[in-house]
């Protein structure tokens, strides 16, 4: 637990609140000391001025019953009187000598019996004739400062294991996290794809990344279940054709002209062309799921778009006596974003789809409005329309209405379409148009459709 980068960022934090902690307390303990040592001097100036007014009053006689009086009732280790004569000559007091200085300075008392020697704050002058000695200790100065210095380590000390506590308890469940985020990538290596890793209350960096996470896990659950389900509606829905590759074939070796061979190798052909689009088809839709390479995307006007679409497709649908137009939006729209080509083969299928399945007599209508910062298509047909019950269906591979019945085409045309929105985080929606069907497509915005690491 002590070699995660939790505890050792926790240990840096730590060290670095002990040295802060270290230097205010250095500040702190010479500005109590500095205060205390004020007060001293001011206690001693308080007596120094008590034996001036002794002197005003009575003379030498009143300043010497001030320092014998003073001696006697003072506490002997902390206080210290002494008064001389101008040459040094002891007169009263507990202090033997005359110090050799004036105004402040310290002196040093010898031991006794009862006491050792002591070091003392001490002011010498003159008042009057005589120098007088007013003198204290300085153990209440050192007894707070060591004081300060013992409360002080044992903050330092608290705050270090705290620091060190909270670290272990941070990488403990830094670590937790990050073995279920193993546990969970070894069971998805295994082939459980429908393993989630929790996301708590607290949104913190690994919530995040368990979502992230989480939605990546979605996505490829969604391709392993559309790549199942491809691969099994590949599965069946080549069985035929490939029946009848075999039919033929046999037919053909069995046929008694030329002509006759040609003409079933013709159709063998032919078949096996269609393979091939199925095959190329699939694989694009492969490719196209598989891919977050958004280098093609850029702005484009869709309306455009959406005009040359129509008038592409006009003689196309007029051949089956319907007809296609291109409704202009009122409002101003949104620059769409994305993969022009892959937009438009999405807009070209639905169009196909419409004119396949709607019937003669058909219209068929392209629309735009603005969504939400994006544009939102709408191709809309008055045929037959889709139950609701089948139009999610409608998005698998091979999927066909009426199986039954030997329709044209692959079964891909909207499972290139789902493949192609889904690409750009788009959705796309079937309603009903009474009569009829309509299919929008509502485009995201770029910020939206870029990966992270490319937004801004």
């Amino acid at each position: 637990m002590t070699s995660g980068e939790t505890f050792r960022s926790m240990l840096l934090v730590t060290l670095v609140l002990v040295a802060v902690l270290t230097i205010a307390g250095a500040l702190v303990y010479v500005r109590v000391t500095a205060a205390l040592t004020e007060e001293l001097r001011a206690s001693i100036a308080e007596d120094y001025v008590l034996i001036q007014d002794a002197q005003d009053r009575a003379g030498e006689q009143g300043v010497a019953q001030f320092i014998n009086w003073a001696s006697a009732t003072r506490s002997a280790p902390s206080f210290a009187f002494g008064l001389f004569t101008d040459k040094g000559d002891y007169l009263a007091g507990n202090i033997d000598d005359a110090p050799g200085f004036t105004d402040w300075g310290t002196i040093t008392l010898p031991a006794s019996d009862e006491t050792p020697a002591r070091e003392l704050l001490a002011h010498a002058g003159l008042i009057g004739d005589h120098i007088v000695v007013v003198a204290r200790t300085d153990d209440m100065v050192s007894r707070t400062g060591n004081a300060v210095l013992a409360a002080l380590a044992i903050a330092g000390l608290i705050v270090a294991m705290s620091g060190l506590l909270v670290g272990y308890i941070a990488s403990h469940a830094a670590s937790l996290k990050l073995r279920r985020l193993a546990l969970t990538l070894e069971s998805v290596a295994a082939g459980n794809i429908d393993v989630r890793l929790p996301v708590s209350a607290r949104n913190d960096q690994f919530d995040y990344v368990s979502r992230e996470i989480n939605g990546y896990l979605d996505r490829l659950a969604e391709l392993m279940a559309s790549l199942r389900n491809t691969a099994i509606a590949i599965a069946h829905d080549l069985k035929t054709p490939l029946n009848r590759v075999s039919i033929l074939l046999q037919t053909a070796a069995s046929a008694s002209t030329p002509e006759q061979v040609a003409l079933y190798l013709e159709q063998v052909h032919d078949e096996m062309d269609r393979l091939k689009d199925t095959l190329d088809t699939i694989l694009r839709i492969s490719r196209i799921e598989s891919s977050d390479d958004t280098a093609a995307f850029a702005l484009f006007d869709m309306p455009s778009m959406l005009a040359d679409l129509a008038q592409t497709f006009e003689p196309v649908v007029e051949d089956q006596q319907q007809s296609i137009r291109y409704i202009a939006p009122t409002t101003p729209v949104s620059p769409a974003f994305g993969d022009r080509r892959m937009l438009q083969q999405l807009l070209v299928n639905l169009i196909e789809n419409a004119t396949r399945y709607a019937g003669p007599g058909a219209a068929i209508t392209l629309a735009v409005t603005e969504g939400a910062g994006a544009p939102v298509v709408s191709v809309t047909d008055t045929g037959p329309g889709i139950p609701a019950d089948k139009r999610d269906a409608v998005f698998e591979p091979f999927f066909r209405m009426n199986p039954e019945r030997n329709e044209l085409g692959t079964g891909l045309g909207l499972a290139m379409v789902k493949a192609i929105a889904t690409r750009h985080r788009a959705s796309v929606t079937l309603d009903d148009a009474a009569p009829g069907l309509i299919v929008r497509l509502a485009l995201a915005p770029a910020a939206a459709v870029l990966p992270q690491s490319q937004r801004a």
